[in-house]
């Protein structure tokens, strides 16, 4: 299925489907031509229609919940469970392997 969409660096070939640009749109994160494109796709196809409402309606309900302050508490209560948990020892190597160059990292 063809959109219209041209292949190059600010349409890449992911695109290509209609159907993947619901999400994007439903957060407003398109393009002008690419909003342009799915609205005249929008407008033909029934489960695109169906699926922006209800990404929306999912995307104002996170927004609702994110929004929420902590328990007052929190912080204090994190820090006082974590004060007696002791870190345990690095494994033998592990600090010499990372200190490795990158590409002999992973050889044993």
């Amino acid at each position: 299925m063809s959109t219209g969409i041209e292949h190059d660096r600010e349409h890449p070939a992911e695109f290509e489907d209609e159907h993947a640009l619901v999400g994007a749109y439903a957060l407003n994160a398109v393009d002008e031509r690419e909003r342009a494109e799915f609205e005249v796709h929008l407008a033909a196809c029934p489960l695109c229609s169906a699926d922006v409402p209800a990404f929306r309606e999912v995307l104002g309900r996170l927004a609702a919940t994110a929004s929420s302050p902590p328990p007052p508490n929190l912080v204090a209560r994190a820090l006082s469970e974590t004060r007696g948990v002791r870190q345990e020892p690095a494994r033998r190597g592990v600090v010499r392997r990372l200190l490795r160059p990158r590409w002999k990292r992973f050889r044993p």
